[in-house]
C-alpha cells in the first residue's frame, strides 16, 4: 500500500535517497553545475572573472571547466566579448522535465483555471539549494506586467512567501539546519529575517499556507506540496488594490488550498 504524500515531511520529499548517497561526490562534476547555476534569467553573458566570483573557484578551474562546457555543448561563447551564455541544448532538458512531471501535468490545467477567474498570478516552483526556482506560471493579472516573473526565475529562498512556505513545511530537524545555511549567508539583519521566517512557519502550520506583502502594494499567497514526485509550492499574488485582506481569507486563500488539495487526490492516482 502507497503511503499517503501528505504525511511525507517536505524535507524527506524532496531529497529522494540513492545508490550513491554516502559515496564521494564527483567534485569536477559538482563544480560545472556550480557554473551553470550562475546563469539566471535576465543575467546575460558572464565571462571567466563574473564566474569566479560568484561561484569562488580558482580561476584556473573555471577556466577549464568553461571550456569543457562549451565543447560538451552546455554553454556557448559570445564572439565579441568571449563571455559565456547557456546553450539551446539546456531548454530542451527543462522541456523534458516538465513533460515527465506529473504535478505539472495536473497543476497547469488548475493554475490557469485559477488565474483567469480571479484575475490573479499564479505559480508553481521547487526548491534548489537555498533557492526557489518558478516552473510555471499563469499571469492572469494584466495590471502587473511590471512585475512578470517567468518560469526559470529563482528567488532566495527566505525572501519571499514561495520559499517560506517551503520552510514552513519541512521537518524541526531539517528546518534548523536549512536555517543555519541561510544564517551564514545574511551579516547583518538575521533576527528579523529569522523571525519573519518562523511566523511563516506557524501560519503554514495553522492555515496550511503563508503570506507577504510587498511594499508596491502585492501579496503572496503560497501552499507547500508534498508528493512523491518531490515537494514543491503552489502561490498565488495579486494587487492588495483589488484584494482585500478579508477577500483573500474568504476566497484566494481557500480556493489555493482546494487546489492543492485536488493535485494531491489526483496526483495520487
Amino acid at each position: 500500500m502507497q503511503p499517503d504524500p501528505s504525511s511525507i515531511s517536505l524535507g524527506e520529499a524532496s531529497r529522494p535517497k540513492t545508490a550513491m548517497e554516502g559515496t564521494a561526490s564527483n567534485r569536477s562534476l559538482e563544480r560545472g553545475l556550480a557554473i551553470l547555476r550562475c546563469f539566471k534569467p535576465g543575467l546575460g553573458a558572464l565571462g571567466n572573472a563574473e564566474i569566479v566570483e560568484r561561484t569562488g573557484l580558482p580561476k584556473a578551474t573555471v577556466s577549464r571547466l568553461t571550456k569543457t562546457l562549451v565543447n560538451s555543448g552546455f554553454l556557448r561563447r559570445e564572439p565579441t566579448t568571449n563571455a559565456f551564455k547557456l546553450s539551446f541544448s539546456v531548454l530542451s532538458l527543462a522541456h523534458a522535465v516538465m513533460l515527465d512531471s506529473r504535478v505539472a501535468h495536473e497543476a497547469l490545467p488548475l493554475m490557469e483555471q485559477f488565474g483567469v477567474e480571479k484575475s490573479v498570478n499564479v505559480g508553481l516552483s521547487t526548491a534548489d539549494g537555498l533557492d526557489m526556482v518558478y516552473l510555471h506560471v499563469v499571469h492572469g493579472d494584466p495590471e502587473r506586467h511590471f512585475s512578470r516573473i517567468e518560469p526559470g526565475h529563482r528567488k532566495a529562498i527566505e525572501a519571499n512567501a514561495i520559499g517560506r512556505a517551503y520552510l514552513g513545511g519541512l521537518s524541526v530537524d531539517q528546518y534548523q539546519k536549512t536555517l543555519e545555511q541561510i544564517k551564514a549567508r545574511h551579516e547583518s539583519g538575521w533576527p528579523e529575517i529569522a523571525q519573519q521566517i518562523d511566523l511563516a512557519r506557524r501560519q503554514v502550520e495553522s492555515l496550511g499556507y503563508c503570506a507577504r506583502t510587498w511594499d508596491h502594494g502585492t501579496q503572496s499567497v503560497a501552499m507547500p506540496l508534498v508528493l512523491h514526485e518531490g515537494a514543491f509550492v503552489i502561490n498565488v499574488s495579486f494587487s492588495t488594490k483589488v484584494y482585500s485582506a478579508e477577500a483573500v481569507a474568504a476566497e484566494l486563500a481557500p480556493r489555493l488550498l482546494e487546489i492543492g488539495v485536488e493535485i494531491k487526490r489526483r496526483c495520487r492516482q
